[in-house]
């Protein structure tokens, strides 16, 4: 795979990193004014979560074309990398390194979504 290609992905998963942190950030806070019982808080929180969300969004719509632009061996090799393979060559190693940097931001966020999904919405919960 070109190292443009490489290039490409990665600043994307740069960005989806700096989202999911943002969104982490969010919840964060969101955890906070729950525990508080400051509901206006908590509601202009979740709005304010919207963003990173949309954030995610994009950036991996422009994975998604990438990998629609690329050859089949290129596209499946991307594919691999984004889903956690080990880099096979020097140059996919950054990009194998910010899928594990973005996969344990993610695993933070759920966590502790989960928690403030389970403390705001009972037995409504979407985490059962």
């Amino acid at each position: 795979m070109e190292a443009s290609a490489l290039l490409d992905a990665h600043v994307q998963l740069k960005r989806i990193y700096a989202a999911l942190g943002e969104a982490l950030d969010l919840t964060r806070q969101l955890a906070e004014a729950v525990d508080r019982d400051d509901r206006i808080s908590a509601q202009l929180l979740v709005s304010m979560r919207q963003e990173p969300t949309e954030k995610l969004v994009r950036a991996h719509e422009a994975l998604d074309q990438q990998r629609q632009a690329m050859t089949g061996a290129d596209a499946n090799r991307l594919n691999a990398l984004l889903q956690g393979a080990g880099a096979e060559t020097e140059a996919e190693a950054p990009l194998v390194g910010q899928v594990g940097a973005n996969q344990r931001i993610l695993k933070q966020l759920v966590d502790l979504d989960r928690v403030v999904n389970r403390k705001l919405a009972g037995e409504k919960s979407i985490y059962q």
